[in-house]
């Protein structure tokens, strides 16, 4: 039956996000808020279990009653949104209006319980187990009639709550992801307010008759309570795993930085090594024999021991590690400054001229074709202060920085300058000492 997969689906997918919050609630016992959030993601994932036909009808014989399993399923529901409801006002309201607020909140959500549960033994639904249609099969019973209006007009007021307060709570808040987050809540609560209006449609038509919107109400209500279920999960822990997302996006970032900054840091800093701003630690120092053992198998730690014996050779920023990728990233950047300005007297017009021209002639513009000048200027200067050559006058300008003081740009321009230096053939050659010609004018070497 395809309500048992989507169900159980969605039971994996809201007991993990409950599961991913449950492990920061452990370290924080003491935060109302996260309690609250817990206790809903919690009762929303419950009624994917307790409503699944599968085990409906288990509950049903375990307990002796028939449909009690729909009595659950509501009321596991209902405890749900008065925590959502709670949460987002203890978000969202001044902290002398939150206890008044919230205590309205439960107040009404444990009235409209108790009358449910009293309605439900009151009515008669031993007719027969209904996991599937149970509201449009028992809409006209007794007492199940009022128990059913009772708790879609608590769950309309919830969903209207909710979309109300996200959307307004969005708008207010910095950080993104709980940005994203709170939409992600309002689109779900748009889908659950679906539910119950074709519910209360369907339900209110079924007095007066047969109700056209039985087959809503029994397909597409419950399909929309479950988009609504899955947006609520993602939504509630966005802010959480939201924030790890971007840290990898980071990392990630920071480490494709390093890399192509390092060929243009390396020359420069070996060429100028008073400009590195932090000595470099050898890795090995950070380890010992007493402690290995403890922390690796045999096997990891000869590979990595033979890794650091080649390190060395290869690369000599050996403190390169993940935490300290941003720092290294920083202090790339820094250096590569301090290194142009040094070089700055070895640097040749006829370089920035000749580069320029050969650039042009390759249909690059804009900062594409500065960054391959700026690389040129670098290798050829570098050539020339190693074999030498005096200091040239005048002095030319200041480095092509479109940045503009922003540091994170700053870094991607010179990574595009780290680029042209390791790969364009215009500047190996200037790094080699080949000579540089174009048709119509003289060689530069």
């Amino acid at each position: 039956m395809l309500q048992n997969v989507v169900y159980a689906v969605l039971a994996v997918i809201t007991w993990s996000a409950f599961a991913y919050k449950a492990k920061d609630l452990v370290n924080d016992r003491g935060n109302r808020e996260l309690r609250l959030l817990c206790l809903a993601i919690a009762t929303f994932a419950a009624p994917f279990v307790t409503a699944s036909p599968w085990l409906y009808v288990r509950i049903d014989r375990l307990l002796g009653y028939p449909n009690i399993a729909t009595l659950i399923t509501y009321v596991e529901v209902a405890v749900c949104l008065a925590s959502f409801i709670a949460l987002l006002v203890s978000w969202s309201s001044a902290q002398t209006k939150v206890r008044l607020r919230q205590r309205v909140i439960v107040a009404y959500s444990v009235a409209t319980i108790l009358a449910m549960i009293v309605l439900f033994l009151l009515g008669d639904v031993g007719a027969a187990e209904r996991p599937i249609d149970f509201d449009v099969y028992y809409a006209q019973t007794p007492y199940i009639t009022q128990f059913l209006l009772l708790y879609f007009v608590l769950f309309s007021i919830s969903m209207s709550g909710l979309i109300r307060l996200c959307w307004k709570y969005a708008k207010a808040v910095d950080a993104p992801w709980l940005r994203r987050g709170l939409r992600t809540v309002t689109v779900g609560a748009w889908f659950g307010l679906g539910y119950s209006t074709l519910k209360t449609a369907s339900l209110i038509w079924g007095q007066f008759g047969d109700s056209p919107l039985a087959v809503a109400s029994n397909d597409i209500a419950p399909m929309s309570a479950s988009v609504a279920a899955a947006a609520f999960s993602v939504g509630f822990t966005m802010p959480a795993w939201g924030a790890g997302v971007s840290r990898s996006r980071q990392l990630y970032s920071d480490y494709r930085a390093y890399q192509r900054l390092y060929p243009l840091w390396r020359d420069l800093t070996c060429a100028f090594p008073d400009i590195v701003l932090l000595p470099s630690t050898p890795r090995q120092a950070r380890w010992s024999l007493r402690s290995l053992p403890r922390l690796l198998r045999r096997p990891v730690i000869e590979v990595r021991d033979g890794r650091l014996a080649l390190r060395p050779h290869t690369d000599p920023e050996v403190e390169h590690t993940t935490r300290d990728l941003g720092l290294l990233r920083h202090r790339q950047v820094v250096e590569i400054r301090d290194g142009q300005l040094a070089l700055r007297r070895h640097y040749d017009s006829g370089v920035a001229a000749a580069t320029r021209a050969l650039g042009a002639d390759r249909g690059l513009t804009g900062d594409s074709l500065e960054a391959l000048v700026e690389a040129a200027q670098i290798a050829a200067a570098l050539r020339a202060r190693a074999g030498g050559t005096g200091p040239r006058t005048p002095q030319l300008p200041l480095p092509h920085d479109p940045a503009a003081d922003d540091v994170a740009r700053e870094a991607d321009w010179l990574a595009a300058v780290a680029e042209a230096y390791s790969t364009s053939p215009v500047v190996a050659a200037f790094r080699s000492g080949t000579p540089v010609v174009r048709p119509g004018t003289s060689a530069l070497t």
